[in-house]
């Protein structure tokens, strides 16, 4: 069982505002291959202050069974690491602060992950159905994720060209709201069910589609199922002088070598699949 830390920015519930992260961590609780053994909360989607409002609603309305930390999460990092040396994933899916204070408190931290599975950055200006998007997580604090990027941690980017593919339509939505039925009282399920079209009425103003880009998911996908994506690797440059703008600088040879998937494979299969841990996670009450 891979033992995973999710460093998040979630804001699942909050209006305007993205619901990937809750949907990543219905996943994971979902998945049998996966000992989830905390939250630690960053910035990124939103002040720290409002992720922790809807870590702690989405505690209290679906009574699920996790842990998390809005103070202190570099502590917890360095705890986990050095109780599990060489066996903690972390998933990091918003500003890459908390990491880079764990690496502060203890330097040989990324020496001890198993792997980090970052979603964020970009490789060239990033549009999403011809509207331009700017990256938000690396850009969120550029001296934490050039940290990280240039650690030498077995690295896997899940950069935002690649995870605007990951598409999740309201016809997915509906299949999702209608398997979880039998797993979710009607007050929980209509909180999700509001949450989730709300969002997707959002971006239908912005972006012109009757859906959403599940960016984060493919993160906690790409544990136990990396057959649905490309295995291209990178080199990054020494030098990142435009994280600022979270863009990332590759060359043709360096110390620097990352997996950077170029492809979703397979999007009706990689929905269904979500679909199913998703109500196996909703399932998970205290």
């Amino acid at each position: 069982m891979r033992k995973v830390i999710l460093d998040c920015d979630n804001t699942f519930g909050l209006i305007d505002h993205d619901v990937d992260d809750g949907l990543t961590l219905f996943y994971l609780l979902g998945t049998p291959t996966i000992e989830l053994l905390g939250l630690t909360l960053t910035h990124g989607n939103s002040k720290i202050e409002e992720v922790e409002q809807m870590i702690q609603l989405m505690h209290m309305r679906l009574n699920l069974a996790f842990d998390y930390y809005a103070r202190q999460q570099a502590e917890f990092l360095v705890e986990k690491v050095n109780q599990y040396p060489n066996e903690v994933t972390i998933l990091a899916t918003g500003a890459l602060t908390n990491l880079l204070e764990a690496q502060k408190l203890d330097p040989d931290f990324f020496e001890k992950v198993q792997e980090i599975v970052l979603m964020g950055g970009t490789l060239e200006p990033l549009t999403v159905n011809q509207r331009s998007v700017t990256e938000l997580n690396f850009s969120s604090d550029p001296a934490a994720a050039k940290a990280v990027l240039l650690s030498r941690a077995p690295l896997t980017i899940m950069n935002g060209h690649m995870t605007s593919a990951a598409f999740f339509s309201s016809v997915e939505l509906d299949q999702f709201l209608d398997a979880a039925k039998a797993t979710v009282d009607m007050r929980s399920l209509d909180w999700i069910k509001n949450t989730l079209k709300n969002w997707i009425s959002w971006n239908e103003k912005v972006f012109g589609f009757d859906g959403f880009c599940n960016w984060d998911m493919t993160t906690a996908v790409y544990l136990d199922h990396p057959e649905f994506f490309s295995q291209e690797q990178y080199y990054l440059s020494d030098e990142q002088p435009e994280l600022s703008k979270g863009r990332m600088i590759v060359v043709e040879q360096s110390k620097n070598l990352v997996k950077m998937p170029k492809q979703l494979i397979s999007i009706a299969e990689f929905n269904q699949l979500i679909i199913r841990q998703m109500v196996l996670g909703l399932s998970k009450q205290q």
